[in-house]
C-alpha cells in the first residue's frame, strides 16, 4: 500500500513538474530576434472529406494526392 501510494506521488509530481515547466517555457518571451519571422511557407495543404489531399505550392500551381501517403512523391516530383 505505501509503494502503491508513493508510486502515484510521484506521478502526480512528474505531470505537475511537466505542466509548470511547459507554462514557464511557453511564456518566456523569444531573446533578442530568435523569433521565427523569416518562416515562408513553400506549399499549402487542403485537406478533402474524400480523404484527398489539396498541395499548393507558393507559385500558385496545384497538385491533388489522392491519399496522404502519396504527399511526399508530389513534392518530391514538384522539386525536380
Amino acid at each position: 500500500m505505501n509503494s502503491e501510494r508513493t508510486r502515484s506521488l510521484q506521478v502526480v509530481a512528474y505531470v505537475v513538474l511537466g505542466l509548470l515547466g511547459g507554462w514557464i517555457i511557453g511564456s518566456v518571451k523569444p531573446i533578442n530576434g530568435l523569433e521565427p519571422t523569416h518562416i515562408k511557407a513553400e506549399y499549402y495543404l487542403e485537406l478533402r472529406k474524400d480523404g484527398s489531399v489539396l498541395i499548393e505550392n507558393c507559385y500558385g500551381n496545384s497538385y491533388v494526392c489522392p491519399t496522404l501517403e502519396n504527399i511526399p512523391d508530389v513534392l518530391l516530383k514538384d522539386n525536380l
